[in-house]
């Protein structure tokens, strides 16, 4: 009982949300920590929008500057709280606190192949998407405002 409730390491703060997939808001000044994880988790089903990555690369990678990004849910069993979410920067706290654990169950982890990330090209495609979107509703809301 000792191992369940007391020898956990603690749990990560939640990183960020990766640009592609944070909040929307009309004023780019206003910045959001909300995310849209129904857009990750639907995007995480393109096999070609995603790829694996071990620990020990996903380590290097974000010491080289990379950021990752989660595309599913990942639990470790117990406690049970997700430790990411789809859309999620993966950081090196949480890294820390995957290569800590001492779990029989990560659910969205799989320890032979990794974490499920998304591409960096995918992560382009979305990002520009959501900057056109958005640059639309600027304009939309600046023609709006002058027509008024």
């Amino acid at each position: 009982m000792n191992s369940l409730t007391q020898e956990q390491p603690p749990l990560p703060d939640f990183s960020a949300f990766h640009a592609a997939f944070q909040g929307q808001r009309l004023d780019p000044a206003i910045q959001t920590r909300d995310g849209n994880i129904r857009q990750a988790f639907f995007l995480s089903y393109e096999d070609t929008s995603c790829e694996y990555i071990d620990i020990a690369d996903a380590a290097a990678a974000i010491a080289a500057g990379r950021e990752l990004v989660s595309a599913l849910f990942v639990i470790p069993y117990p406690p049970g709280f997700p430790i990411l979410v789809p859309g999620q920067v993966i950081s090196a706290e949480i890294l820390q606190f995957m290569a800590a654990l001492d779990v029989k169950e990560i659910h969205g982890f799989r320890p032979e192949l990794g974490f499920r990330v998304f591409t960096q090209d995918t992560l382009n495609r979305v990002q520009q998407a959501k900057e056109t979107y958005e640059s639309l509703q600027q304009y939309q809301h600046i023609h709006h405002l002058r027509a008024g």
